[in-house]
């Protein structure tokens, strides 16, 4: 596995404080984030554990793309037990930013923490020096007063995914946040909190290979071509769809108290109006762009 991939994958148990490397070829059947993450808990994780037990495990990853400037390239893939879903089955969650493409440019395609730590933690990554250091002093922080802490400590370069006081306190629909992007969808922020973890911190110097690099220019002007031409009336870059689209009395938004007269306020504002007059591409690069 050669062209996109770093080859390596970094396995930190917080139980132990081991940290070992892997090679990323035993996955090359599951191309990108979601198929390593999945084929990790499938392989790993026994049956019957709850998100919250010390065998429980979260896998970051990467595909191929991250960190090329493929577009719609930029999310981090994150694994695990689902906190809040009936039998808390396997799901995935996915965070935008920056975070993706650091841990390309670190050289890994994928993280897996297991385990637990017997006190608040925080990871540091930084190209081939990963370490587990003391977050006590974080811990009861939100995400903005940790990141800035951490990046005091390391460099502005450096991306954080932190949780706030809801993840440490295990509120299941609790997520990490990277800068403004969150890992929605699968309580995330929860699981890290039951393992003591505070943040992951990445920062890499290194590239990603590409065999073609005038071939992979041609294909990206393409499909920016080919997303900048399509409807994207029904997506407004870096907001929910529901305050800007849905404003029918049908929808699950208005349906709650109070909430219709004002999201059909947003839903009319010139703001919405513009976005979906000019078509914005959902994504490009290591990081989405938007204009709100």
């Amino acid at each position: 596995m050669t062209n996109g991939w770093t080859g390596k994958i970094v396995r930190i148990n917080l139980s132990s404080g081991k940290i070992s490397f892997e090679d990323t070829s035993k996955y090359k059947k599951f191309i990108g984030g979601m198929g390593i993450g999945y084929k990790v808990m499938f392989d790993e994780v026994p049956a019957g554990t709850k998100p919250f037990d010390e065998a429980n495990k979260l896998i970051f990853a990467v595909g191929p793309l991250t960190g090329s400037g493929a577009p719609c390239s930029s999310r981090v893939n994150i694994t695990s037990l689902s906190t809040f879903t009936k039998g808390n089955l396997v799901v995935d969650a996915h965070m935008g930013g920056f975070f993706a493409a650091q841990m390309k440019f670190a050289g890994y395609d994928a993280i897996i923490i297991e385990g637990k730590a017997k006190s608040p933690v925080w990871i540091s990554i930084k190209d081939d020096l990963v370490s587990i250091e003391p977050a006590d002093f974080l811990w009861g922080k939100g995400t903005r007063a940790t990141t800035e802490e951490i990046c005091r400590m390391t460099s502005a370069e450096t991306c954080v995914a932190a949780i706030g006081p809801a993840g440490e306190n295990l509120v299941p629909l609790s997520c990490m946040l990277n800068s403004r992007n969150h890992s929605g969808g699968a309580g995330t922020g929860a699981v890290l909190g039951s393992k003591n973890l505070k943040a992951i911190a990445v920062e890499g110097s290194k590239g990603v290979n590409i065999a073609d690099r005038a071939e992979m220019k041609r294909l990206n002007d393409y499909m920016m071509t080919e997303l900048i031409g399509a409807n994207n009336n029904h997506v407004v870059p870096s907001t929910p769809q529901a305050w800007a689209e849905y404003s029918a009395p049908s929808s699950r938004w208005t349906a709650a108290r109070g909430y219709s007269g004002a999201l059909l306020k947003v839903a009319q504002s010139k703001r919405v109006k513009f976005l979906r007059e000019i078509k914005i591409p959902l994504g490009s690069g290591p990081i989405n762009p938007s204009l709100i």
